[in-house]
């Protein structure tokens, strides 16, 4: 820029001394060849000298003050001339070859050049810059440079063939302080948005028996570190009912939580009943952007609802990005009631008596539990409907469960029920009551066609939920503590079976479910899981028939050893096996039985097998109790219970990776 200066400057100068020997020129041959006075001759020369600059300098400024106008053909009153004249924005107007023709005051000064006005080219004084290598805000943006400063560059055809075009810039100093300003505005906006919270301690009736004062005294420890959380967030909070609370706080302080990852909960759970008892609490929050508060406050009662069918002690928060979870450290409190139950019969009465048929189905690739929560819903509702209104949707071609369909066999009202789930949806009217058992994950049904197909939904199961459903669901009977599906099955028809009693056969596969899901009653049992085993006991069920579903042959031997000699140890407590070779749908049975197998080990506290059959890879996985590995499971799209659960992923050579992956990131979390 500098060279241009010095150039106009050289070129000015050398017009003037021209100028100035012409005339001395001149002066010197008028002398000559006449008789005139030198004197007046040279006073003539120098008027002639002056007269040309001063004609010279008047075209310039006339050029650039008075000549530099837009064509008259497209702003015949001078409006936009004047506009463009007095804008802060620098302005050029250029034609096709990119020669300016016409510029304003701001646009010189942006450039700081001498001279304009003898056919500049545009892009010798302005450089283009790669947007692309600047801040994302800069993404897609003409920009350029004028004398060093960057600027916004808009283009405007101003002839209607396309003859000239106008260049406005913008400074981007400017623009991106205007972009701040609104970023500043929109995250004031965001954090001022009202997040509603539901809070409710754990499982108040159970841990009320004979510790009444000591709990008392627990909980008010507990109200007291909610109200000092909600209060750090400039929040309030009430209690609408005896252990519960709701509680309004902004966005920013919610936002503090998500960094701690809910650190309110560690807190709560430091709290003891007779130093022996931990208190946990229950939280669903709920912040949409562009939600009103009614539809906050419903949001947050689903996510505490969720919670609580999760097994308590953890955060849910529902938010524009979808369902977050946050704690679950402990295992679900054991509730030792069952009214739930009675309560759940009564509902399922009602749809019932307003349905035309009823479908019941379970959890691809079924297994006992699945399959004897199933019979006990199908001898349910056979107490309402015909033989022909009830229908057991399952894979009647799965081996694993060929002993069960066997048993089944021996009913006579059986020999119909089961159809496959490529016959379903057939069975469907518009007044059709779908029964799940022993999953609540939708897509992981026997048939997902026909919860779409259904409009009344029921889910009885004993599994975490991992996400929101997608659709309405009539009943949703969820509860983690119990040990199995069968379980809460058994709890419903001991309230409502009435005389007609369970068939020998029904009551045995039913004990068989609770039999795999406790590993012969000595894992996650408690007394209403012997309840429902001294129910089914009663009902006729053979423990020693029932034993015979779960021997092994030496094949099935065989193929639990190639899990075990494939194992590595992660992280020094964790196993890790994998199953290599040809594999048909049995092996998903022999890698739960393999994972239990490890979980024998000396100083293992977690297990995981994987197997892939098909296009799947399936994983097995099972704890002592000290390692959630539903939560590590759920990083894959999985879950179960705290001790014991599964997944399944599309079948590649990053799967142990993957996993290793989801096994950091819990512990991390934990830490």
């Amino acid at each position: 820029m500098k060279d241009k200066h010095y150039a106009s400057a050289v070129k000015e100068i050398t017009l003037s001394v021209i100028a100035a020997v012409a005339a001395i020129l001149g002066a010197v041959l008028v002398c000559e060849f006449t008789n005139l006075v030198p004197l007046f001759v040279g006073m003539v020369a120098v008027l002639v000298y002056m007269s040309f600059l001063a004609v010279y300098f008047s075209v310039r400024l006339s050029a650039r003050a008075h000549g530099n106008q837009l064509p008259d053909k497209e702003d015949k009153g001078g409006d936009l001339t004047a506009f463009l004249l007095a804008s802060p924005h620098p302005s050029a107007l250029c034609d096709l070859k990119g020669t300016v023709l016409w510029y304003n005051d701001a646009f010189f000064v942006a450039t700081g050049e001498g001279d304009l006005s003898h056919g500049v080219l545009l892009e010798d004084l302005c450089f283009t810059v790669d947007g692309d290598a600047l801040p994302n805000d800069f993404k897609g943006l003409d920009l350029c440079t004028l004398n060093g400063e960057l600027y916004i560059r808009e283009k405007i055809s101003m002839a209607k063939g396309g003859g000239c075009y106008l260049f406005v810039f913008r400074e981007v100093s400017k623009w991106n302080s205007a972009v701040q300003r609104l970023d500043a505005l929109q995250a004031a906006y965001e954090n001022a948005q009202t997040a509603v919270a539901y809070i409710i301690i754990d499982n108040v009736e159970d841990q009320l028996q004979n510790i009444q004062e000591q709990f008392r005294e627990a909980t008010a420890r507990v109200s007291d570190i909610l109200r000092k959380w909600v209060a750090g967030m400039n929040g309030v909070i009430r209690s609408y009912e005896r252990d519960k609370y709701i509680a309004f706080f902004r966005y920013d302080g919610l936002k503090k939580c998500v960094q701690n990852r809910f650190d309110v909960l560690d807190t709560i759970r430091s709290v003891r009943i007779g130093d022996q008892l931990p208190v946990t609490v229950s939280i669903g929050v709920s912040c949409i952007e562009n939600g009103s508060l009614a539809e906050r406050e419903a949001l947050a009662q689903e996510a505490m609802d969720m919670a609580l069918q999760r097994g308590g002690d953890q955060v849910v928060c529902r938010s524009e990005t979808g369902i977050d979870f946050y704690g679950g450290k402990t295992k679900a409190i054991y509730k030792r009631a069952n009214v739930r139950a009675r309560t759940v019969g009564t509902q399922l009465i009602r749809l019932m008596e307003n349905a035309d048929n009823v479908l019941i189905m379970g959890h691809q690739n079924g297994d006992y539990d699945s399959f004897g929560a199933c019979l006990g819903m199908a001898r349910f509702a056979l107490q309402h409907f015909d033989v022909d209104r009830v229908h057991i949707v399952i894979n009647r071609a799965d081996k694993n469960l060929r002993s069960c369909f066997e048993k089944a066999a021996e009913i006579p009202e059986y020999k119909e029920i089961f159809c496959d789930p490529s016959d379903a949806p057939a069975f469907v009217t518009p007044g059709t009551l779908l029964v799940i058992v022993d999953v609540n994950h939708l897509s992981h049904t026997e048939c997902p066609k026909l919860v779409d197909l259904v409009e009344t939904v029921a889910i009885i199961d004993h599994h975490t939920q991992s996400a929101a459903f997608e659709k309405k669901i009539a009943l949703l009977y969820i509860e983690p503590s119990a040990s199995s599906a069968s379980e809460l099955v058994a709890e419903i028809l001991e309230q409502h079976l009435g005389a007609v009693g369970l068939e020998k056969q029904e009551a045995e596969l039913m004990l068989s479910g609770i039999l795999l899901d406790t590993k012969q009653l000595v894992r996650s049992t408690g007394t209403r899981t012997f309840g429902a085993a001294r129910f089914l006991r009663g009902e006729g069920a053979d423990p020693g028939e029932t034993n015979e579903l779960f021997k092994n042959d030496v094949a099935d031997m065989r193929k639990q050893a190639q899990f075990l000699t494939n194992t590595m140890i992660y992280k020094e407590h964790i196993a890790i096996a994998v199953c290599v070779g040809n594999t048909d749908s049995s092996y998903r049975i022999i890698a739960a039985k393999a994972a239990d197998s490890l979980l024998g080990g000396r100083g293992v506290r977690a297990s995981f097998t994987l197997v892939t059959i098909g296009s799947k890879v399936h994983i097995s996985a099972r704890s002592d109790g000290t390692v959630n590995v539903a939560k590590i499971l759920e990083e894959l799209h999985g879950g179960g219970h705290f001790d014991a659960a599964g997944a399944q992923v599309d079948a590649n050579e990053e799967n142990i990776e993957r996993l290793k992956r989801a096994i950091d990131k819990h512990y991390k979390n934990e830490e």
